[in-house]
C-alpha cells in the first residue's frame, strides 16, 4: 500500500512539474521561430507542441498561432482560413458549458480557451490586414463590420463599467478601409469614433491621445463629404487650419506590429478564512481585498470541513511584460520622413483586461478552492497517506490559466505616406534599443488615386 502511495506521489509530482509551467514557456520553440523570422520551423513545432490541434481544449489557440504564422508569412489565403476556422471553434466554445461544472471543482485551464477581448479584435484586424493584402476591399470591409459587432457587444456587456469596452484602433482600421473602398462618409463616422475613443478611454486608461494623422483624417473626409460644420468643429479643436481635401495622387498607409504582447504567468495569492454569523470571509491583508460568501453556498459538511483550515493558498493569472527590440520606427521617402504613432497598446490593453476581471473571478477561485480543500481535510481525517495523494492533486488541478496568444505585437502603429504615380521606393527605418537601426525596403507601383496597405513586424534582434 505504501509503495502504491508513493509512486502515485511521485507521478502526481512529475505532473504538478509539468504543469506548473505558464503556456508560453511550452511553447519557447515555436515563440523564439516568431521572433527570428524562421517561419516554417515555427509551424513545424507548434504542430508538434499541440499535436496539429488535437487537443480540443487549445483547439482555438493553435489555430490563431497558425493562422498568424501564416499572416507573417504573407501566406493570405492560408491565414484566412486558419482564422475563419479559429473565429468558428471560438464561437463553439463559448456557447459550450459542457465543461462549466467540471473548471468549477478542477480549474478553468480544462475548459476550451476563449480568447481575450483585445485577442478576439486582433483576429479580426489580422484577417482584415490579410484580405487588404490582396486589395479585396469588400472582404476587408465584412471582416470590420464583423469587428463592429463585436466592439459593440463588448461596450453593451461593460455599459458604463471603467473597464476595457471599446477599441478605437478598430474604429481607425474600418475607417482606412472604407475610405480606401471609396466612402467617405463612413470614413468619416468610423474615424469620429476612433477619436472619441482615444480621447476617452484610451487617454484615461493607457495615456494614448488620438494620433495626429486621425486628426487630419477627421478634417479632410469631413471636407469631402460635405460636411462642412465639423470640419470646422474639428479644425477648432484640434487647432489644425490647413488641410487639404483632396488625398495625394495615392498614399500608403503602414502598419507596423512591434515587439510581442505580454505573456502570462502564475501568481499566488493567500487567503484568511473566517466564517461567523452564516458568512464565509476570505481576506488578503497586503492587498486589502477582502470576498464574503453565505455559508449555504457551499454544503454544510465542506462547511465544517472548512473551519479547522485557516489560510489559503490561491493560483491566479498575471500578464508580464516581454521586452521590446525596437523602441520606435519611420518611412523615409528621399528627404521626407514620416514617423510612425501608436494606435494599439496591446500592452497595457492586456493587462487592464485581466485586471477588468480580477474581483470576479478571484471570488469564484476562492469558492473553487474551499470545497477542494474542505474535502481533503476530510479525506485527510480518515486516511493520511490518501489524504497526502489527493492533497498534491489539488496542487496540480489548482493552477492558474496561462494560456494566451504568446505572439501578437505589444503595440501596433501606423502612418500614411503620400506616393507618387508609378514606381515608388521607401525606406521602413526600426530604431532598435541596442544596436544599429534596421532598414527594410518598400515598393509600391502605384496607381492614382488609390490607397495602399502594408504590414512590417519586426522581431529580430
Amino acid at each position: 500500500m505504501l509503495r502504491r502511495v508513493s509512486g502515485a506521489l511521485l507521478a502526481l509530482g512529475m505532473l504538478l512539474f509539468y504543469q506548473c509551467r505558464p503556456y508560453h514557456v511550452r511553447q519557447r520553440n515555436f515563440v523564439s521561430d516568431i521572433v527570428n523570422e524562421q517561419y516554417a520551423d515555427a509551424v513545424k513545432h507548434l504542430e508538434k507542441s499541440e499535436k496539429k490541434g488535437q487537443r480540443p481544449r487549445n483547439k482555438s489557440l493553435y489555430l490563431l498561432n497558425s493562422a498568424y504564422t501564416y499572416y507573417l508569412m504573407r501566406n493570405w489565403s492560408g491565414a484566412q482560413a486558419l482564422f475563419l476556422e479559429a473565429d468558428r471553434n471560438i464561437e463553439d466554445a463559448r456557447k459550450s458549458l459542457g465543461l462549466e461544472a467540471l473548471s468549477f471543482l478542477v480549474n478553468p485551464s480544462v475548459k476550451q480557451y476563449v480568447p481575450e477581448d483585445f485577442e478576439r479584435v486582433m483576429l479580426h484586424y489580422a484577417v482584415a490586414v490579410s484580405y487588404l493584402g490582396e486589395r479585396k476591399f469588400e472582404s476587408a470591409l465584412v471582416e470590420c463590420r464583423r469587428m463592429n459587432l463585436l466592439l459593440n457587444s463588448l461596450y453593451d456587456a461593460a455599459k458604463d463599467k471603467p473597464k476595457y469596452k471599446a477599441d478605437a484602433f478598430g474604429h481607425l482600421l474600418m475607417g482606412l478601409i472604407y475610405e480606401a473602398s471609396g466612402d467617405p462618409n463612413n470614413a468619416f463616422i468610423a474615424y469620429r469614433n476612433a477619436y472619441e475613443i482615444y480621447a476617452g478611454d484610451y487617454t484615461n486608461f493607457f495615456s494614448l491621445v488620438a494620433p495626429e494623422q486621425l486628426k487630419r483624417d477627421i478634417i479632410r473626409t469631413a471636407l469631402k463629404t460635405g460636411f462642412k460644420e465639423e470640419a470646422e468643429y474639428y479644425r477648432n479643436l484640434f487647432g489644425i487650419k490647413a488641410v487639404d481635401e483632396a488625398v495625394p495622387d495615392a498614399s500608403l498607409i503602414v502598419f507596423w506590429n512591434n515587439g510581442l504582447v505580454p505573456a502570462k504567468e502564475q501568481w499566488s495569492l493567500d487567503f484568511v478564512v473566517v466564517q461567523q454569523n452564516g458568512f464565509i470571509t476570505f481576506s488578503n491583508v497586503n492587498l486589502g481585498i477582502t470576498f464574503t460568501f453565505p455559508s449555504s453556498s457551499i454544503s454544510s459538511q465542506d462547511a465544517g470541513n472548512l473551519a479547522a483550515l485557516k489560510v489559503f493558498r490561491i493560483a491566479f493569472p498575471k500578464f508580464t511584460s516581454r521586452k521590446k527590440t525596437y523602441s520606435g520606427a519611420e518611412v523615409l521617402v528621399g528627404s521626407k520622413r514620416y514617423a510612425l504613432e501608436t494606435v494599439e497598446p496591446l500592452d497595457a490593453i492586456a493587462h487592464k483586461s485581466l485586471n477588468d476581471r480580477f474581483m470576479r473571478e478571484m471570488g469564484t477561485a476562492l469558492l473553487r478552492l474551499a470545497v477542494k480543500k474542505a474535502g481533503e481535510y476530510a479525506l485527510r481525517q480518515q486516511n493520511k497517506e490518501a489524504g497526502a495523494v489527493l492533497g498534491l492533486a489539488n496542487a496540480i488541478t489548482e493552477q492558474a490559466d496561462t494560456r494566451s496568444w504568446t505572439i501578437l505585437p505589444s503595440d501596433v502603429s501606423y502612418a500614411r505616406i503620400p506616393l507618387n504615380v508609378g514606381n515608388n521606393k521607401l525606406v521602413f527605418r526600426t530604431y532598435r534599443l541596442n544596436g544599429p537601426p534596421r532598414n527594410d525596403t518598400i515598393e509600391v507601383n502605384a496607381l492614382k488615386g488609390r490607397i495602399y496597405f502594408e504590414s512590417i513586424t519586426t522581431l529580430k534582434p
